[in-house]
């Protein structure tokens, strides 16, 4: 604008000169050449090809880490297989000793047998059996201790399998869901519901702060969690991750148990948060403040796509939501995946493709909620002169996406990649 105020003064003068000349064009001066270029745009989008590698990352994180259970599973197995293996050297070995010490002769006893891996159970007979077999063959080691090979390792291992004594990660210290077809169904009706609520009553900033307060929490568990475990493993410094004895179970009882106020609400915290240590309220003060900030620059700043801080920490809260969902919603069937890809494939185009030619306006309800009711409705031009201005507000995606700035591009805009994408 600038630019072209100062040509605007430059014509007025050249016309001023003209009007003193009494009209004679020969006397004017020299012309004024003007010549147009159209400024440099990058030929690619870099911008794009970052945030597919960050797609394709944060899926591939998502999925290593929600698969915790079955690397524990491989462990135990690799485990078992150590001790069983373990077990029939020893026993060989306390076998000879035991032959030479009876008079030289080669005595060859057979090993234990090896585990089952079958899944079948054995009884407790056979379990009890087994243990004194391999106690009796196990010589004692140098603490005077016997090295003994019980069932209950495999059992363990066979735990695994079945999923019943695995610590999960603390990400995922929530119980995880299985999905099935009716969970499919729901999940496409309740998706559904809550777009056309967003079309109709227009709550896009009810979208904003359900979004930070929840993607606070995914990033309290997923990052600040085990990087502040990780700094005070390091610093040897093991009280913050011990329970406060405040809200422990036998202070909240004997709280609650003397009345009063103070203990309902020690009993309430314990009862809704469990046993809570320094390291959970570090970490959660951290990501709520982070998430507020998100949440005040958004509200706050006209355009805040274009803030640093902004883009990055949803980005990052993106990818903690991502990590979160997929370790706790479990398919374990093709045919649940199946029913679940399809109904979304027809949820998409019909949002996108057919609600157009039923709403009033012509206009389709997925695009209109993701720009949190459409573009700007007033002329481009008006809006880079007055950006203020009420008609020149919205546009401004939701932030259920990754989202990186156009690097370059002198136009603006940003490559963006839904989370559900």
């Amino acid at each position: 604008m600038q630019q072209a105020m100062e040509f605007l003064d430059l014509m007025n003068g050249v016309s001023s000169n003209n009007d003193d000349d009494g009209g004679d064009n020969n006397n004017s001066g020299d012309p004024i050449v003007l010549s147009m270029y159209a400024r440099d745009r990058p030929s690619v989008n870099s911008s794009a090809i970052i945030i597919w590698a960050l797609g394709v990352f944060v899926a591939w994180l998502a999925s290593y880490l929600s698969s915790s259970d079955y690397r524990s599973y491989a462990k135990a197995i690799r485990m078992k297989s150590h001790l069983v293996a373990r077990a029939g050297g020893v026993g060989a070995v306390a076998a000879t000793t035991a032959a030479g010490g009876q008079g030289g002769e080669n005595v060859e006893r057979p090993p234990p047998s090896p585990a089952r891996h079958d899944g079948t159970p054995r009884s407790r007979s056979q379990s009890r059996e087994r243990s004194t077999t391999a106690t009796a063959a196990s010589p004692p080691s140098e603490s005077g201790e016997r090295t003994i090979y019980r069932d209950d390792d495999e059992d363990a291992a066979e735990a695994v399998i079945t999923n019943r004594n695995v610590q999960p990660q603390h990400y995922q210290e929530e119980e995880s869901l299985e999905l099935d077809a009716s969970h499919a169904i729901f999940f496409i009706v309740l998706a559904s519901t809550s777009l056309l609520v967003l079309f109709f009553f227009k709550i896009f900033n009810v979208v904003k702060i359900f979004y930070a307060f929840g993607c606070s929490g995914a990033f309290a568990q997923v990052v600040l969690y085990p990087l502040l475990t990780r700094v005070f493993r390091k610093l040897r410094w093991k009280s913050p991750m011990r329970p406060m004895e405040c809200l422990s179970e036998e202070n909240a009882t004997r709280a609650a148990l003397n009345g009063g106020c103070k203990g309902k609400i020690l009993m309430c915290l314990y009862s809704f948060f469990g046993p809570i240590t320094l390291l959970d309220v570090m970490a959660n003060t951290i990501a709520y403040a982070v998430g507020g900030t998100w949440l005040y620059i958004a509200f706050t700043v006209l355009h805040p796509g274009s803030n640093v801080f902004y883009w990055i920490v949803q980005d990052v809260f993106g990818a903690c939501m991502c990590i979160t969902f997929l370790g706790t919603i479990k398919i374990n069937a093709i045919r649940v995946a199946a029913i679940l890809l399809t109904v979304a494939f027809f949820y998409d185009i019909f949002f996108v493709f057919v609600t157009p030619l039923l709403t009033k306006h012509v206009e389709s309800i997925m695009v209109n909620v993701a720009t949190s009711g459409g573009p700007p409705k007033a002329d481009p031009s008006w809006c880079e002169k007055c950006p203020s201005s009420t008609e020149c507000k919205g546009g401004e995606p939701l932030p259920m996406l990754f989202a990186i700035p156009r690097v370059g591009d002198y136009q603006g805009g940003a490559s963006m990649l839904g989370l559900g994408d």
